[in-house]
């Protein structure tokens, strides 16, 4: 082996990344880039989940324990109480009215405080036996992670609030209802995320570098020079890895309902329906991509800006609430997050397009964008 040629390709390889600023700039600058966005991530807590809190307690005199508890919930930043509904509020059925809230998505959890909560616990204290008293949680059970973050932190505010009253935490039950994923499992509320994290990843890799290779070998230049439009062949292109995206998402949740016996409470088609439209803008969006980059090398780039903050921060892992305030802002601009709580919602929940529409709208809105800009990018270059 030559040393003196091996140093020579070592310089002109140096040489060319000199020149091309862009790969220079994604070398230095993507490491600092995934370090941050990984070490803010999973700093992040459960934060501002929006909960309503029904009070039903009389209390004893003036003592009332349930305020004392409520007084703990609301300096919680895990909690966000949207609502403290008691029993002189201008509700019929106040433990109906909080249910609904979850039923409808308005909150994820409704806290109800008993009317008898304060004197059975005092009762308890003067005895010393018998029985005491119990806080009910309804419960949105499609995301595991925000259920345990309430129900510890109810725990909690009772556990600070009695022992600072009354010295010590009578033997209270926190009783748990799941108004939806009632008998799920975690891979159940998982499922959703991972089916739609994997179309998008397979069908925006494939968009951007199969585009990119039409170009530069080019394939794309001799289809513009026949009777074929801009336009023709982004929907094209865009229909055909739709289908893939399509077949890969069937492919996907058949393994699921077969190998792990997951429940699906809603529409398969709407859930195939969601996935598609996600598919069809990560595609349009890996075109308008490739468009920008003049290698092979060059469109790769595009791939981790996309993946990694798709990952993290659209809720495929943990929820949205557990994403750190500076971050929080740009899950909303991740097409991934409405695909995945559109399907998470459908499958869970039971929820059909009557609920999910506004989640479906953005997919689609964001694929026809996607798609126009591309043709629009294709015409101008």
């Amino acid at each position: 082996m030559n040393v003196r040629r091996t140093l020579a390709i070592t310089k002109k390889v140096l040489r060319s990344l000199r020149h091309d600023r862009r790969t220079a700039g994604f070398l230095v600058l993507m490491p600092v880039f995934m370090i941050a966005i990984f070490g803010f991530t999973f700093g992040g807590e459960v934060k501002d989940v929006e909960v309503y809190i029904v009070n039903l307690d009389q209390g004893v005199g003036n003592s009332s324990l349930s305020d004392l508890i409520i007084a703990q919930l609301q300096e919680d930043e895990t909690l966000d109480i949207v609502e403290i509904v008691t029993s002189t509020s201008n509700v019929s059925d106040p433990a109906s009215y909080g249910r609904e809230k979850v039923e409808d998505g308005d909150a994820w959890a409704c806290i109800i405080f008993p009317e008898n909560f304060t004197s059975d616990i005092m009762a308890y204290v003067v005895t010393l036996g018998g029985e005491t008293s119990s806080i009910d949680l309804m419960l949105d059970g499609s995301n595991t992670n925000i259920v345990q973050a309430v129900t510890a932190s109810v725990q909690g505010a009772v556990s600070d609030a009695l022992t600072e009253d009354i010295g010590f935490v009578p033997p209270i039950q926190v009783q748990g209802e799941m108004v939806y994923g009632d008998g799920m499992s975690f891979i159940d509320t998982f499922a959703p995320g991972v089916i739609s994290l994997a179309v998008m990843m397979v069908t925006f890799m494939l968009s951007i570098i199969s585009f990119i290779h039409e170009r530069t070998t080019g394939t794309l230049a001799r289809l513009l020079a026949t009777p074929v439009t801009e336009g023709e062949i982004v929907l094209g292109y865009a229909t055909a890895f739709g289908l893939v995206g399509l077949v890969q998402s069937i492919v996907v949740l058949a393994t699921a309902l077969l190998l792990f016996d997951i429940q699906v409470e809603g529409s398969l088609l709407l859930v195939l329906l969601i996935i598609f439209l996600l598919g069809v803008g990560m595609q349009g969006l890996g075109f308008l991509l490739s468009a920008n980059a003049k290698n092979e090398f060059q469109a790769i780039q595009f791939i981790p800006l996309i993946l990694f903050p798709s990952i993290l921060l659209s809720g495929v892992f943990w929820p949205i609430q557990a994403v750190p305030a500076l971050l929080r802002p740009v899950s909303y601009f991740l097409p991934l997050t409405y695909a995945i709580d559109a399907a998470r919602s459908t499958m869970v929940r039971g929820w059909g397009l009557g609920e999910v529409w506004l989640d479906v709208l953005i997919l689609a809105v964001f694929a026809m964008a996607m798609l126009a800009l591309s043709v629009l990018l294709m015409r101008k270059r």
